[in-house]
């Protein structure tokens, strides 16, 4: 299943001259452009469900030229005729997806990825007009092809729970628990055999009975990715959420989206990327360590993990690799909390916790610099998120 209902479309903002992405801009990537960054000498596999006509595409004509693909497999149509497929069943998604991993477009001056220098390996396993368990054996098969390739990061912005068309192979609610799907025990086994950091779409089910991340997003070794709102860097609304019984945190980091995760995926993917050229003796484990830890946030929540990861705090990371993000705080002693914005909001989120797990989400509409802050029951902290700011309350 592609995490993807609605039409792509690119979004950019200007920036001295050029453009970036709407997500590069908001995870700071220019840092990471001015650093000299692209990816290069790291090997990127991409596992997805087709490339159709991602030879014609313009942001990734240098990567072709330049013979930067060392690998393609269709694990659906071995015999097909490399980047084929078919429109009506989305298979320009994974087109798409390698677009935001790596792609630019010199004649727009507009960068979507920032792993432009990256070598990569792409298989497409997944079919827009079905759905399958031999999908998910494929994808396996795709990642053991790029481990024994020496593919250091693997992005799947693919994910499988209900939508079997045999009803009785469905998941359910309580499998995506990090052990009990075959996708996820590959990613968990195949990191650790052989140090892949595999960055994970969380899935669109936030909004629908399901609301829970699918497989393989709940694997522990797994960067999962979320999409968050531009402005003010709370969870969009169809993001899946990390499932309570989990022992970890999921999804671990988030992004602009407006369309689905699996466009936060990639964003993410590329940024690990130009992190890991940057210190190539980082392992996979480390690599999204640092990741997390230039979230946005200091305590994190099964909505949106530890929030937007910014570029330039990122690469501090790699040289200061001690260095903790501590957020500011409030300690209330009473059950309600006042809380100064640095600059007004349009709306304010707050997402009340018990631990990690949300108990409630709160909208506060407000266009001044202070506001109240009530404690929800059972919860022990608050994160409060504003544009341009977050902070946390911490209730005694």
């Amino acid at each position: 299943m592609r995490w993807l209902k609605l039409a792509f479309l690119f979004l950019s903002a200007p920036l001295f001259g050029q453009q970036l992405g709407f997500a590069l801009e908001q995870i700071g990537a220019q840092a990471i452009i001015d650093a000299g960054l692209t990816g290069k000498g790291v090997k990127i596999g991409i596992i997805d469900g087709g490339f159709l006509r991602a030879d014609k595409s313009e942001s990734l004509r240098l990567l072709f030229e330049n013979g930067q693909i060392a690998g393609y497999k269709d694990y659906l149509d071995p015999d097909a005729e490399d980047f084929a497929g078919s429109a009506a069943f989305d298979d320009v998604h994974g087109t798409e997806v390698w677009e935001l991993i790596g792609g630019i477009n010199h004649d727009r001056e507009v960068q979507y990825g920032l792993a432009t220098g990256a070598t990569y390996y792409l298989a497409r396993t997944d079919h827009g007009g079905y759905e399958r368990r031999q999908e998910e054996k494929f994808a396996i098969e795709a990642m053991g092809w790029m481990a024994k390739e020496g593919v250091q990061i693997i992005n799947i912005s693919l994910g499988y729970n209900f939508g079997f068309n045999n009803k009785r192979e469905n998941y359910q609610p309580k499998q995506i628990d990090g052990k009990s799907t075959i996708l996820t025990r590959a990613i968990n086994r195949l990191s650790e055999d052989y140090d892949i950091l595999f960055v994970v779409a969380a899935g669109n089910d936030g909004d629908n009975k399901w609301k829970i991340l699918g497989s393989p997003g709940d694997a522990k070794s797994a960067l999962t990715v979320g999409a968050t709102k531009l402005k003010v860097w709370d969870g969009m609304k169809y993001s899946s959420k990390g499932p309570e019984w989990l022992e970890y945190v999921k999804p671990e980091i988030s992004c602009f989206s407006s369309l689905g995760t699996s466009f936060s995926a990639p964003i993410i993917t590329g940024l690990a990327a130009c992190l890991l050229e940057k210190d190539s003796t980082l392992t996979a484990s480390d690599l999204k360590k640092v990741i997390i830890q230039a979230g946005s946030l200091s305590s994190p929540n099964n909505h949106i993990g530890y929030g937007v990861p910014n570029g330039q705090r990122a690469l501090e990371l790699i040289t200061q690799p001690e260095g903790i993000f501590f957020g500011p705080q409030i300690d209330a002693a009473k059950n309600f909390a006042n809380v100064e914005l640095d600059s007004p909001s349009i709306y304010i989120t707050v997402y009340h916790k018990k631990g990690w797990r949300v108990v409630k989400k709160e909208v506060i509409r407000n266009d001044k610099t202070k506001v109240k802050i009530k404690q929800k029951e059972d919860a022990e902290s608050s994160t409060v998120i504003w544009e341009g700011g977050s902070l946390e309350v911490v209730w005694e």
